[in-house]
């Protein structure tokens, strides 16, 4: 029911993350259910206690939580992440596979839900999904637009899935020519053939922390310079190997201190104004 997706994802959520998803979930399950709104602490759940927890890791793609029931001493598991990651956990599922699917073709991203079934720990079921709308920016699809008219190319990297990575370019007005991540690591194209596609692609999809990395040595390997935008801890190298790394708005320490650039204002149009302002100063010396 509604009640246990929301109940297991908010068991699964870590507690002090500062991170949008996490409170997104926590959020909805405080508003809905019942024991979450008259308990005496905040920081437990009535009925239940998390002994163990694995926050969400980018390579895994999920985060992972150890529960014991306070009345009957039974331990369970729960795993929240990626549905693509969750629904080969549970061994697959035909019917989530199109629920995700539908739901991706209209831009909604999907998170899983799975818990360990009683007396083991080892085999998950599937709770559910709960959907999530995280559209783009008011102001992304005009400075796509100002840095193509300034001979700036603009490629999009994204962890989720590839029909929302469609979905989304096309909002963005960028060209549907989205790869799966795969493609960058692939074993049997040579390294000639996948820079080729890295150059003619638009953007990436279910990229993995290295990908992005991947990315910005294809690219300078041709000749290109590149500059990168990332907010998190996994982005510092791509950022530090960027010719021009951009640390975004509210991002991790990491991120600031491999960047050469640190973003104060949220959105990305800041960054056509660092090209305007650039050019000016070269003109100037010339």
């Amino acid at each position: 029911t509604k009640t246990d997706i929301l109940l297991y994802a908010y068991l699964s959520a870590e507690p002090g993350a500062n991170d949008p998803i996490e409170s997104a979930v926590r959020a909805a399950a405080e508003s809905d259910l019942e024991i979450l709104q008259s308990r005496p602490n905040k920081h437990e759940v009535p009925g239940f206690k998390v002994t163990g927890f694995v926050p969400f890791n980018p390579n895994t793609k999920m985060s992972n939580a150890t529960v014991i029931i306070n009345e009957t001493n039974e331990v369970f598991r729960v795993a929240k992440g990626a549905p693509q990651v969750i629904i080969k956990l549970v061994g697959g599922n035909d019917d989530a596979v199109h629920a995700v699917n539908t739901l991706a073709g209209r831009g909604l991203r999907a998170l899983g839900i799975a818990r360990t079934i009683p007396g083991d720990l080892e085999t998950y079921e599937l709770v559910g999904m709960i959907t999530l709308l995280d559209p783009p920016r008011p102001d992304s699809a005009e400075t796509i637009q100002r840095c193509n008219g300034y001979g700036v190319e603009v490629k999009m990297i994204t962890g989720d899935q590839l029909i929302i990575a469609k979905e989304v370019a096309h909002r963005l007005g960028m060209s549907r020519v989205i790869l799966d991540a795969g493609h960058l690591v692939d074993p049997d194209k040579s390294e000639e053939e996948i820079t080729k596609h890295c150059e003619r692609a638009d953007g990436f999809a279910q990229v993995i922390p290295e990908h992005k990395y991947r990315v910005v040595e294809l690219l300078q390997k041709r000749g290109l310079l590149v500059g990168m935008t990332g907010d998190g801890v996994n982005d510092a190298p791509a950022l530090k190997k960027a010719n021009v790394g951009i640390a975004v708005h509210g991002c991790t320490d990491a991120a600031r201190s491999a960047a050469d650039i640190v973003l104060l204002a949220p959105g990305l149009s800041t960054i056509v104004d660092g090209i305007t302002t650039s050019r000016a100063i070269f003109q100037r010396m010339r």
